[in-house]
């Protein structure tokens, strides 16, 4: 039957023949996009908000970290600064060996000078220079320095009793390295 159709009809029949197979094709095309886009978009707007949330997540999570590792930055100097604290209380105050000292000169003896220092934990030896009213009181207060148990040792140079009144003396004093309660 469509061998009596002419051939301008016969055209024409194809054209809207192929016209229907397209429109067809295209809407079956455009409800499956539909029924796709229905299907997935409730799973995009999911996934895009836990996105969002373990976003919001990791953000707070790096805001702690920076936080903490200013908190242990601060917690180190601070506990450096303790020990220095506690190493400092524990080390040998420089008062008690001034006022030691001092406590052992009499009126004869003038000190002047009093160089006393710390090596760490340790003290250094003392340099004491002064005046004595005469050899007799220069000798009694180095006598007393030697016999105290927080002196070690006395240099009083021989030079220093070259004089018999107003002695100009300088002397080195070392002192015990472990004292308990200083």
């Amino acid at each position: 039957m469509i061998n009596l159709l002419p051939k301008t009809a016969k055209r024409s029949l194809v054209f809207e023949y192929w016209i229907r197979v397209v429109s067809v094709w295209l809407i079956v095309w455009a409800v499956v996009l539909f029924i796709s886009t229905a299907i997935m978009l409730p799973t995009y707007v999911l996934i895009h908000s836990q996105v969002s949330v373990y976003e919001e997540s990791a953000n707070t999570a790096l805001e702690k970290v920076a936080v903490y590792e200013n908190v242990s930055v601060v917690l180190m100097q601070a506990s450096q600064e303790a020990k220095m604290i506690l190493d400092e209380a524990a080390s040998p105050k420089l008062s008690y060996y001034v006022d030691r000292i001092n406590g052992l000169q009499d009126t004869d003896i003038t000190i002047n000078d009093m160089v006393i220092s710390r090596d760490g934990a340790t003290i250094t030896p003392i340099a004491l220079q002064g005046i004595a009213t005469d050899r007799q009181a220069l000798a009694a207060f180095r006598d007393r320095l030697q016999v105290d148990p927080l002196v070690q040792e006395v240099n009083l140079p021989i030079s220093n009793l070259a004089q018999d009144k107003d002695i100009m003396f300088s002397m080195t004093i070392t002192v015990m390295s472990n004292q308990d309660g200083v």
